[in-house]
């Protein structure tokens, strides 16, 4: 490990923040059940322990896009699952773990709100990163740590070629990891 990003303490603690602020949003509005919907595979660590501070009732839910190849993003965002809910006139959390570039999340909201219609459409993320590449500059209604770290990172759902989004914590991995892991992946993965 490079640099510990966020420790296992402080990311329950940013989702007791964060669910406390979702449950007094869905309090002021006095709408349906939301839905919370996650972006998948990446946020689904996050969105499990951040709805674990959420009190209100709510219905959880997935969407899948991709838009990386292993440690860079491809510019390119592809749906690969809709939501199961029907979404439409409802208050919608999106959660999502990362806004990097702006680009998936710039996808998401305008392709939730054309082909879903909620009433609300809320971002929830876990990190917003200062990008100097940054294409869109997306605002999340709900931020857990912004940063001005650049470097590619992994844990809580932030993934090496899918592994490791198990890991608690995130970090920047050091070459000597990312070394480690192309051996454990074999030649197909090589950087």
């Amino acid at each position: 490990m490079e640099k510990l990003i966020l420790s296992e303490d402080e990311i329950v603690r940013i989702c007791h923040r964060l669910g406390k602020e979702i449950d007094q949003k869905i309090v002021e509005n006095h709408n349906d059940i939301p839905v919370v919907v996650g972006v998948m595979n990446g946020a689904l660590p996050f969105m499990y322990e951040l709805v674990k501070h959420i009190n209100s009732p709510i219905q959880l839910d997935t969407i899948k896009v991709s838009s990386y190849d292993g440690t860079a993003s491809t510019g390119e965002v592809k749906v690969e699952k809709g939501p199961d809910h029907n979404l439409e006139g409802k208050d919608v959390y999106l959660v999502e773990d990362i806004i990097d570039t702006g680009v998936t999340m710039h996808f998401l909201k305008e392709y939730i709100k054309k082909m879903y219609k909620p009433r609300n459409l809320y971002v929830c993320i876990l990190i917003k990163r200062n990008n100097i590449k940054m294409q869109y500059d997306e605002i999340a209604d709900f931020t857990g740590l912004a940063t001005d770290e650049q470097r590619y990172i992994v844990g809580f759902g932030f993934d090496y070629y899918g592994l490791f989004r198990n890991v608690p914590y995130v970090f920047v991995p050091s070459i000597k990891d990312i070394k480690a892991w192309e051996n454990l992946l074999g030649d197909e993965h090589k950087i």
